[in-house]
Order: C-alpha cells, then structure tokens, then sequence
C-alpha cells in the first residue's frame, strides 16, 4: 500500500461503485427513452432501410466492414447507410455494399473527438444536425454495432423503430428489441456478423476486412515501392494506439535494421515522427514519408506489401483485408496473445506475439521477431 495514501484503494472501489451506479443511471433513461420512442413489436421482414452506427476508431470501423456486405446479401434492394466519424469516411470509400454514408462525430467511444462529460453527450444526440438528418431519412432498422447507451441514445433520437445493440459491453441494450452478447472469446469482426444473423442472413463473407480501392490508387503504391528496389516488401508500423499498449519503438527499430535485404516502409500517422524516426536512424535503407500518409495511400502501400510488422492497431486489419501475412507484436499491458488472436486476429494470416499466462511473462524480443519474420519470408 502507498505510505502516502493509504486510502488509495479505498479510493479505487468507490471509483468503480461510482461508474456502476452512473452506468445503472444513464442505462435508467435509455430504457425510459425507449418507453415513450417508436418501437416496433417484431423485426421489419424485409426492411428498405437500414443505419449502421460505427462511430469509432479506424481499426474498430475496419473489423466490421464485412457486415455491410452481409447485409446487402440479405437485403439486395435495401437503403444501407452506415454513420461514422469524419476520421473513418475514406474507409468505405467505394465500398459497394453501402447506399450512402452519413457523418456521425459522435463525442463517445473514440479517440478523435473531444471527451465531453454526459451533457455535452446529451447535447449531441439532442440537438446535432447529424442526427437530424439521420432522423429525416426515416431508417426501419438500426444497428450500434459498438452497443452503448449513448448509441440507442443517438438511434432512439433519430426515431428508428428497430433497434440491434449489444448485451454485456457498454450498455443500451434495453432500448434494443434485438441484440448480440458481448463475447471476449469471439472475433469482433465475427461478433458484427451476427446483428446480419438476427435480421435472417445466412449467406455471410469471410471475417476479414473489406477495402475498395481504385486502380491509380494501386497503380500509385506499386511505383512507390518499385523506386526502392527489388527486396521482400516490409511494412514497419511502431504507431497505434496508447503507449503502454505499442511494442518498444526501440525494437522496431531493430527488428527494421536485421531486415538489410528488404524494401523497409516505416509507417506512422500524425503525431507518430519520432516513432518513425528511431527506425530510420538505424536502418539506413528503410524509408518514409516525410508527412504521415492519407489512408487511402496507406491502405494502397500495404496492399502492395509482403510482409506487415505492427502493434494492435489498424495496419493489421489493412494488412489482413488485402490477404497478407501480419506479425503483431504486442506491449507489456496486453495479458494473453492468444486471446488477442482470438479478438482481434486473422487464422492464417495474423500471428499475435506476446505474453501468455502461464507460459510467458515477457514481451517477445526484436531477435525473437525476426526468426519470425524469416520463417514467414522462408
């Protein structure tokens, strides 16, 4: 126990009661919302319109892609829309399976938007002109693939008489006539699906992301990767996510120098420079942007890789959406990688390597990394 505050622990339970009973509170009035909102009692047999919320990070919208593909199977002559931040809006450019996709900064669930206590959530589904025009296309259906209170919030507000969410996550599902239980064990990806399997679908795609890109788009990344010469294409990515969560950017930096024969991309998004520049002082070879790329190219540059090295965070699905091989090298705050690659990881595509209850308490080191790496070039 600290000697300084020996009320700390104290302190830690009344924080978690608080957060059980604010939780108990605002899932309260959603299931009040939901009392005095258009409800229908059974789902819409075949539905001419249905909204999707996905209002998170990159990664997040990536996994579910495969359910807008679902859907459109199920329902061919549907009004698909999905509703996602502007962050997340080149992610489904192209994407055919959507009818239209909507602007949704909603202040929750991700790391882009400014945090705002529970009035300034309010405020949002209250009075935002993005759910105003959510409300004005009338949706039958909607689905927060997410599941929290604050998106049966959003979807009660827009007037959506029937509602998907999920059980045992972040709460809402008592505004949901339907919904999917959270399960730590499943893909998340695998776990979207299932809001198409409570609307009837049978026909469903592949767990693995879906990405649309043009063909200048292609053409482009193939030039880009050609002016460095004729190695193994290898995507280095130390970015993503919070700190304590990334792999060392030192052992990037020397997983990046023991790849001397390969064509080395040191990727990294704004505000990730210096985790980019640490690869670049040691391997001479590899190379970068001088300004974080767009998604898009991004998504391209992978595309035309071989071979992917990243933390958990958005180059795996990238990577795992065009069919390549990913290593995952996982921080110190990750407990088992096996139940990472159960999460978040692709079978035959994606190795996540980290600590494991019971067998290993350390972080994998760059040596270890690249013996990987070469049994994945081999």
């Amino acid at each position: 126990m600290d000697p300084e505050n020996p009320l700390r622990p104290l302190l830690r339970v009344a924080r978690r009661m608080g957060n059980r009973i604010a939780g108990a509170t605002l899932e309260g009035a959603v299931r009040t919302a939901a009392a005095f909102s258009p409800t229908q009692s059974e789902p819409p047999a075949d539905p001419s319109s249905i909204f999707v919320l996905r209002n998170n990070d990159v990664g997040d919208l990536l996994v579910a892609t495969p359910l807008f593909d679902a859907l459109r199977r199920r329902f061919p002559g549907a009004r698909i829309a999905a509703g996602v931040g502007d962050w997340n809006l080149d992610v489904l450019r192209g994407n055919p399976h959507l009818s239209e996709v909507l602007p949704v900064n909603a202040p929750w669930l991700n790391k882009y938007q400014a945090r705002t206590g529970p009035l300034g959530r309010l405020a949002y589904v209250r009075s935002s002109p993005e759910i105003q025009r959510v409300a004005e296309r009338r949706f039958e259906v909607g689905i927060d693939v997410l599941g929290s209170a604050w998106g049966s919030l959003l979807l009660l507000r827009a007037g959506i008489p029937w509602r998907l969410g999920v059980r045992g996550y972040a709460g809402g599902h008592t505004a949901a006539q339907a919904a999917v239980t959270f399960d730590l064990q499943e893909h998340v990806g695998r776990s979207a699906l299932r809001f198409a399997e409570l609307l009837g679908a049978v026909d469903l795609p592949p767990v693995r992301p879906q990405i649309f890109l043009t063909p200048e788009e292609t053409e482009a990344a193939g030039r880009w990767w050609a002016a460095g010469g004729a190695g193994r294409r290898v995507v280095i990515a130390p970015g993503g996510g919070l700190a304590e969560k990334r792999w060392p950017a030192e052992s990037f930096a020397a997983v990046a120098a023991g790849l001397p024969e390969a064509s080395i991309l040191a990727l990294g998004g704004p505000g990730e420079e210096e985790l980019v520049a640490k690869a670049l002082a040691v391997a001479p070879a590899a190379r970068a942007f001088l300004e974080p790329p767009g998604l898009r190219q991004v998504f391209a540059l992978i595309a035309a890789a071989d071979l992917v090295v990243t933390n958990s965070s958005m180059p795996l699905h990238v990577a795992a959406a065009f069919g390549k091989p990913v290593v995952v090298t996982l921080g110190e705050s990750f407990p088992s990688a096996r139940q990472h690659q159960a999460q978040w990881g692709y079978p035959g595509l994606s190795r996540s390597l980290g600590k494991e209850p019971g067998e290993r308490t350390s972080v994998y080191t760059p040596e270890e990394i690249l013996k990987v790496i070469r049994e994945e070039c081999s």
